[in-house]
């Protein structure tokens, strides 16, 4: 055997053991990247569920909490009648389709229950959604009700602040639920519910031998629950890496489970299969070519090879725009290219990815302020409603009440007139007469707040400037009388207005003397009044007491008063907010308790 052979003999012999190791440590090293790659992304997989888990919930507390705020509901729930709840229950099942409604009252007691609209009974009380909402927490679970699967909201029905039952619905979970998750997490993903599949993206022998895997747990846990690490799980002769997430409250009351699952040893095989076809046609060119010019080879290798490494280190770096410079048409250029389009397509991503989260972020801030909207029209629909109610039954109370009322005021003051002074009886007569009088003052309210409720004012063109001037020379005096500094910043030239003169005149006396009311020791009343956009807007601001945080709310509702003292019933601000909703502008209020507050009047500017 020449030199020559044993030189060649010794270099086969490394080269063949080198691609044997080779090939193991590929073989390992895949396995071990698949595994590291699979638990991120089953980490990164957890995390995303448990967030669209997390705004599900809110988006379905939200929706039930809306529900549970209609007055109809209230009152059912307070009545406590099943056959008024379930007819109430069937129309809004209609029109929110949802699968399951449930109503309980105060104390957890089921009203009604209905599955697909149809009357069912199922053990509600001991579901830890409805014991919360009986503490008055909203929340969300995962139930099996008749064999079946179902996301559940619970939310508490409250009439102020008292609790007067519970509000439970549910959507059932359907294959495409899973079928989503499944394109969010680049998983296969399946439920199950107490050790029993219930729906999933694999086969169903598939996931029933990956459940008997998992095995039982102490204390009820699941292998890679609460976050931990993915677990590999051996079923058959495929292992898995998994990871699992318990929905909605996150405990073992239900048995619910999520599992997300990656194939390790198929995708492993999938992987090194090409892997191998590549290796061994790499193997036998690498042979032939180290038995003609090795030496020629290997420096001819080590030179692309620093350069792909050197480019490896600079992308590594963020420097995506490095160039690799490798010449030639061999498999090292042909991986030098494909290495540097991925560096050009990473960057494209990292760019789109960024303007993605941009617009995701524009969008969010939009939809935020069209909730604030929405919440805030709601709100004021709520208000008028409450307002026209009201007022339509106070004019009818007053109607009736009122001819009565000035009989008795004619007796008494005919007795009085008869009556020489000193009469034993007589000041009792004339306490019944003032008290007839603070009625029929009363009564007469109660149509004014009618009339600003219900009865359309006959509208003209109205100089608000001229309305400001008789209503500071009116309350001039009494505001010097309270020790009471008035500051004014008025236009000199305000838009005029289409409304009623007498109306926009007794809102603003009606602002002003309570803005006095709320300074019985003295301070600053400043009155505002600008024009701007094709609106007026009047503002009366004190430094008064200001109105608490949980009354701000309540400030516009008939008969309510804050006043300390016997000096109303309650009807100026309903009276106000009511003649300025005719006009078509609006009344708000700001308000800190101990500091004062700030009522503003905003009117369109018309000829």
């Amino acid at each position: 055997m020449t030199f020559r052979n044993k030189i060649l003999l010794s270099i086969y012999g490394v080269v063949v053991s080198l691609l044997v190791i080779t090939f193991f440590i590929i073989n390992y090293w895949t396995r071990a990247r698949f595994e590291e790659t699979f638990s991120r992304e089953l980490s990164a997989a957890s995390s995303a569920v448990r967030v669209q888990e997390k705004l599900q919930s809110a988006e379905l507390i939200r929706s039930c909490a809306l529900i549970a705020e209609s007055p109809r509901l209230r009152a059912v729930a307070e009545l406590g009648d099943e056959n008024t709840a379930a007819q109430l229950l069937k129309e809004m099942n209609r029109t929110t389709l949802t699968q399951a409604v449930v109503l309980t009252n105060r104390r957890g007691t089921p009203l009604v229950q209905l599955l697909r609209g149809q009357h069912e009974r199922w053990d509600i009380p001991s579901w830890q959604t409805v014991q919360g909402a009986l503490r008055l927490v909203s929340s969300t679970d995962i139930a099996s009700i008749d064999g079946r699967i179902y996301r559940i909201v619970s939310v508490p029905v409250v009439i102020e602040t008292e609790l007067v039952g519970t509000l439970t619905i549910g959507f059932e979970m359907t294959q495409g639920d899973i079928a989503a998750l499944k394109h969010l997490t680049n998983s296969d993903v399946a439920l199950a519910c107490r050790g029993t599949p219930v729906l999933s993206t694999m086969e169903a022998g598939e996931t029933s031998a990956l459940l008997a895997a998992a095995g039982p747990a102490p204390s009820g846990a699941v292998p890679g629950d609460s976050g931990a690490s993915p677990v590999k799980l051996t079923a058959g002769s495929e292992t898995y890496l998994v990871t699992t997430l318990r929905p909605g409250r996150g405990d073992d009351t239900n048995g619910a489970v999520y599992l997300i699952v990656k194939p390790l040893s198929s995708e492993v095989r999938q992987a090194m299969g090409s892997i191998l076809g590549t290796f061994a046609v790499v193997s036998l060119i690498f042979l032939v070519l180290t038995t003609v010019i090795g030496l020629f080879i290997s420096r001819g290798m080590a030179r692309p090879i620093s350069e792909l490494v050197r480019g490896a280190t600079e992308i590594a770096r963020g420097n995506y725009d490095y160039a690799i410079a490798v010449q030639g048409g061999d498999e090292l250029s042909l991986l030098a290219q494909r290495f540097m389009a991925m560096s050009s397509s990473l960057k494209e991503k990292i760019s789109e990815l960024g303007r993605v989260n941009g617009d995701l972020v524009e969008r969010n801030r939009d939809l935020d302020e069209t909730l604030r909207q929405l919440r805030s029209a709601q709100e004021d629909l709520l208000r008028s409603e409450r307002l026209a109610a009201t007022g339509k039954m106070t004019a009818q109370l007053a109607h009736e009440v009122n001819n009565p009322i000035h009989n008795i005021q004619s007796c008494l003051k005919t007795a009085l007139g008869r009556l020489p002074e000193g009469t034993k009886g007589r000041d009792l007569i004339d306490v019944a007469y003032e008290e007839v009088n603070r009625l029929s003052r009363l009564s007469a309210q109660m149509l004014t707040l009618y009339r600003s409720s219900l009865v359309e004012e006959e509208m003209q063109t109205v100089n608000l400037n001229e309305i400001l001037a008789e209503v500071v020379t009116l309350t001039q005096g009494e505001i010097q009388n309270r020790n009471i500094e008035l500051r004014t910043a008025i236009d000199t030239a305000l838009p005029a207005v289409r409304g009623s003169r007498d109306r926009l005149t007794q809102v603003m006396l009606n602002l002003i003397s309570n803005a006095l009311d709320a300074m019985p020791a003295g301070g600053v009343l400043t009155l505002q009044a600008s024009g701007a956009g094709g609106s007026v807007k009047l503002t009366v601001q004190d430094t008064g007491v200001g109105i608490p945080k949980e009354n701000i709310n309540r400030i516009f509702d008939a008969f309510f008063t804050t006043k300390g003292k016997v000096s109303g019933v309650g009807l100026g601000l309903s009276v106000c907010y009511g003649i300025v909703s005719q006009h078509r502008g609006t009344l708000e209020v700001r308000s800190t308790a101990g500091e004062g507050s700030a009522f503003t009047v905003t009117l369109p500017a018309g000829d």
